[in-house]
């Protein structure tokens, strides 16, 4: 196959840059010194080339252990005065106290001259590219672990509201819970809710949340509907937070809530019985029966008079004959018997046309087949 000037300078330009090598280095941008089991931390590590590197891929997947859980939050790749920089920022999340040592690797992809000539001068042959591996081991990262003992940890809020508090018996009242902030929302654990003489319907935690450098940030939303026959108190609900801004436990809870119970509805008290020795209540009455028997009579009135309404014969079969011969054929090819003495009559010339049409008009039944 004949090669281009273009491609020959290309396939030399990629040659150089792999007779020579791109060198890297890893470097530990930003790194958390402590932290408590639960709460997450960025480790940010940086890798820079001495050239553009357009051969070379990172392929990095850290990998977690028992003391910590690992996963690439962020990736960043730019180049700087024709020199590649790629930065990755990891979510380090310690799963228990104590000093933990990180350990990351990546593996850093150069693809071969030769896989790279084969693909830019088109070989048939060529299936896919080969490339040179190598793994890099990032500078290693010591974290001190503390102990934490709190449901969550973040930054966060509690709130609790009801669409209202004062309901009758039985009737449905709705309470939402929500937990807002940022932390490891991904560990919220519902709530049970237990009130004495309520009747507690509770739905599965809505969730709205997306990564961030603390974990997760977003919103929890957790639904209840409550039954009761009587006055009840919403109890407050708490949550022992660690708080990641002023580095110490707290406990966030909500208010009480009393909701207040009325009577529920009853059959007797739906319509008041009418008052019979009111003179206006038995005109209003009257005037409504003869309202009905006046419906009544309309309506059969209206039913006969439809029965009498005058209705349109259609045109009977023979009505388009035009001459003699032609009516006497349309009354034989009907079939009909009591249709013979006509057609004799009229293969006679003992009666015209009009004649004969009169003559059957006065023949026809009103369930006689027309056209």
């Amino acid at each position: 196959m004949k090669r281009s000037l273009g491609r020959a300078v290309l396939v030399w330009l990629i040659l150089g840059a792999a007779v020579w090598g791109a060198a890297y280095r890893w470097s530990l941008l930003e790194s958390p010194r402590t932290l408590r089991v639960g709460e997450a931390g960025v480790i940010r590590y940086e890798c820079a080339f001495e050239t553009s590197a357009a051969d070379y891929t990172i392929d990095f997947k850290p990998q977690s252990t028992d003391s910590y859980k690992a996963e690439v939050l962020t990736q960043r790749d730019r180049v700087t005065s024709g020199k590649r920089i790629q930065t990755f920022d990891v979510l380090i999340t310690p799963q228990k106290a104590g000093e933990i040592d990180v350990r990351l690797s990546a593996l850093v992809r150069h693809t071969t001259f030769a896989s790279i000539e084969n693909a830019t001068i088109g070989r048939d042959n060529v299936k896919r590219y080969d490339f040179n591996d190598e793994t890099a081991h990032l500078p290693p990262v010591r974290i001190r672990v503390g102990e934490n003992t709190a449901d969550l940890t973040g930054t966060l809020t509690l709130e609790a509201s009801v669409d209202k508090t004062m309901v009758r018996a039985y009737e449905p009242l709705h309470l939402s819970l929500y937990v807002r902030g940022a932390g490891n929302l991904e560990k919220f654990i519902p709530y049970e809710l237990n009130i004495t003489g309520v009747k507690v319907f509770a739905e599965a935690p809505q969730k709205n949340l997306t990564p961030s450098r603390e974990g997760f940030e977003g919103e929890i939303r957790q639904e209840f509907a409550l039954v009761a026959e009587e006055s009840f108190v919403i109890p407050p609900f708490e949550l022992k937070v660690f708080d990641t801004a002023q580095r110490q436990m707290k406990t966030i809870k909500t208010s009480p809530v009393r909701v207040e119970v009325g009577e529920g509805y009853e059959p007797q008290t739906l319509l008041d019985p009418p008052d019979l020795s009111d003179t206006a209540t038995l005109k209003r009455y009257a005037l409504y029966v003869a309202l009905v028997v006046l419906g009544v009579v309309l309506s059969e009135a209206v039913r006969r008079l439809w029965k009498l309404r005058p209705r349109r014969r259609g045109k009977p079969f023979w009505d388009e004959a035009k001459t003699s011969k032609e009516l006497a054929m349309l009354l034989a090819l009907s079939g009909e018997k009591r249709y013979d003495p006509l057609i004799a009559a009229l293969e006679a010339g003992r009666v015209t046309l009009r004649e004969a049409k009169n003559k059957l008009s006065t023949l026809q039944t009103p369930n006689e087949v027309s056209k």
